[in-house]
Parts: C-alpha cells; structure tokens; sequence
C-alpha cells in the first residue's frame, strides 16, 4: 500500500474539531481514523496529529504489527500491517513542554457471511427423523458466530461457535441438524441465519427460504389420518358434551353443532 500523500496526511491539522481529538492540557492530539472497520488481513494508515508545535516526543502504542512511518511537523502516520484481531485499540500520543497527551482509535477486523445456503430436504414421510445442513461461507470472527434455524417464522433451534477457538483467518461452516416432520410443518417455509455477534452489534445473513414437501405413503396417511380422527374427536366432544344447569337441577346437553364439525372436518381434509 501507498504511504499518504503529503496533503492527506494534513488534513488531520485543519480538523481541530473532528473526531480522536482530545484537549486535556496546553495542547491537543488527534488520531484518525478514530473507529475502523476492515476485513481480515487489511493493511491501513493511520494518522496522528497535534496542535504543538514541536513536539518533543510522538509514538503508536499497539499491538498490530507497525509497517512504514510518515512524519511532518505537527503529524505522524502509521501503517498497520495484516490486522486480524477483531478489535484493537491504538494509541497515539505527543510530548511537548514535558507533558505527554494522547488520543485513542479502534480497529475492528471482521467478514460476515458471503453466503447462506440451506440444503433443501428431501419428500419427508410424516413422523420420521430427517437430516439437512446449512452453510455459511467466509466468517470472521467464527466464535462471534451464531447459527439460527427457523420454521414458519419461530426459531427452531440455533447453535452459537462461541467456544470453537479463535482462528486468524475467515472460514467456511457446516452445520448439520435432525428434525421430525410434523403434520403441522406442511407447507411451511424453513430458512436458517447465520449471525455475529459484536459487542451487542448485531450482523445477519439469511439463507433463501425453502418448502417442506410431505410424500404420501402409506405410513404418512396413515399418521395423518390418525391426527385428523383425533382431531374430529376433540371438535365433536367440544360441540357435545358441553353441558348447561338448569333450575331444577338437571344437567341438559348443548345443541350439538354437528353441521360446524362438519364444515372444519372438510377445511382439515382439504375438500
């Protein structure tokens, strides 16, 4: 990378009032910029000014690997070179007349996911266990990730990578879940997010949607039949068996309700 160009490296003075700058004494000191974001492996420049005139002493306190040095009256710049920790502070500082002030930036080095891809599930039988993945391409940092599985809009289940070591470089994610098709799951659109977390900084990438389909076999009829009984059975004892006390104390039954039982049994069975 090119070294800033004398003008660019001025700039810095003729902001007195921009951000970095902090006045706690007979003069000021300015870093910029103050807060940076980058992906992983990026060189930058970063440029410190101040309102002394001769300074006595001026310096970088980092723990990012320092490239070339730029100098000029009233200002310094600093390359920082291959920046992969996520978050890293900086300190510029200047001394003049013996006292030493300073003014602080942030570096944060982070990639969200490229891409999401949900892998679409085969025809499920009603009631059996499948498998499917989600990948998510190019993260960093990964134990800020999260991975969320979601199922008709309500979170399913989600995994966090919190706990999977810190890595200097981007990587890609394979996430691997069962789930049990259910009746209620027919039709329903599942997607899954891939999430980081930074500092309270929510970044998400989402995957595209995709259908569950249902294949009809005997054991899927049968198992949707059975719901759909249960179903009948809870509709007709609800229409039924409700009962109202009468004033000589006898228990007469509600009207029935049949044609209404009649009429969400059909809506159920799709006819």
């Amino acid at each position: 990378m090119k070294a800033p160009s004398r003008l660019a490296l001025l700039i810095p003075l003729l902001a007195a009032a921009g951000g970095g700058q902090e006045d706690h004494g007979p003069f000021w000191v300015q870093v910029l910029p103050q807060e940076v974001s980058v992906p992983p492996g990026s060189s930058l420049w970063i440029n410190c000014s101040t309102s002394c005139a001769q300074p006595e002493a001026w310096g970088l306190i980092t723990s990012l690997t320092q490239g070339k040095k730029e100098a000029g009256p009233g200002w310094a710049a600093f390359q920082m070179l291959d920046v992969r920790a996520w978050d890293s502070t900086i300190r510029c500082f200047f001394t003049c007349s013996g006292e030493t002030q300073e003014a602080t930036a942030t570096i944060k080095a982070y990639s969200p996911p490229r891409t999401v891809v949900l892998e679409e599930p085969p025809l499920l039988d009603l009631g059996t266990e499948y498998e499917s993945r989600c990948y998510a391409s190019f993260v960093f940092p990964l134990e800020k990730l999260t991975m969320i599985l979601s199922l008709g809009g309500r979170v399913l289940r989600s995994i966090s990578l919190a706990g999977s070591g810190y890595r200097l470089d981007s990587a890609n994610v394979t996430w691997t879940f069962k789930l049990q098709a259910r009746l209620q799951d027919i039709g329903q659109l599942m997607s899954c997010h891939a999430q980081l977390n930074l500092n309270g900084v929510l970044i998400t990438r989402s995957s595209k949607p995709v259908k569950l389909h249902f294949r009809e076999n005997p054991l899927s009829l049968v198992v949707a039949w059975a719901s759909l009984a249960a179903l009948a059975g809870l509709l007709l004892l609800t229409a039924s068996g409700v009962f109202l006390l009468q004033p000589r104390g006898q228990l007469q039954p509600k009207a029935a309700g049949l044609p209404q039982v009649e009429s969400q049994l059909r809506r159920c069975l799709g006819r």
